[in-house]
């Protein structure tokens, strides 16, 4: 019969020694799956509490090459800073009333929140005839509509900051009666 030159001294019926010590690897990496999923605490807390990969199973980390091993460690960089994310304007606009007969006098109400309280710096309003306006925040502006029509009205609120929000309502205004 005749011999494997990896297996000096064996028949090549027997495994390979590579295969047996391959086996050995994937049942220790499965012990340790297993005992993760019996203890879903991170491996380092598991060895501090006991039961987990150092609590003498005889299954140990081995640690990262250039750690150090301590907690307090100054070569890791500080944590982040908390961050603050700007919340955005919230405001809705009606409009009273929204279909009549020319010419039709609307007012427009609006009700404006700056949740960061930093206040509003512009309001620029185009209703939908070719009239604008940057009339600085009150709670009602008006607008006379004389030409029979569909029209979008809108509203663009602009924070100091530069945070912004942009308002529409429709009008529609019939040919008056004759």
């Amino acid at each position: 019969m005749p011999r494997d030159t990896l297996n000096a001294g064996r028949s090549c019926d027997a495994p390979p020694r590579r295969a047996a010590s391959t086996v050995i690897w994937v049942i220790c990496a499965l012990a340790m799956i297993a005992i993760a999923a019996l203890d879903p605490r991170p491996l380092h807390a598991q060895d501090r509490a006991g039961g987990g990969m150092g609590s003498g199973n005889g299954m140990t980390l081995a640690p990262l090459p250039g750690a150090s091993g301590s907690a307090s460690d100054d070569s890791m960089p500080p944590p982040m800073a908390k961050m603050h994310i700007m919340q955005p304007v919230s405001a809705s606009m009606m409009v009273a009333p929204p279909y009549g007969t020319s010419p039709l006098q609307v007012g427009f109400f609006v009700l404006a929140d700056d949740p960061e309280g930093i206040g509003f710096l512009t309001y620029s309003w185009n209703f939908g005839d070719g009239t604008v306006s940057s009339l600085p925040p009150e709670l009602y502006i008006y607008h006379t509509y004389h030409t029979p029509g569909t029209y979008l009205c809108s509203l663009v609120i602009k924070t100091v900051d530069g945070r912004a929000m942009t308002l529409m309502q429709g009008v529609t205004v019939a040919p008056a009666a004759d």
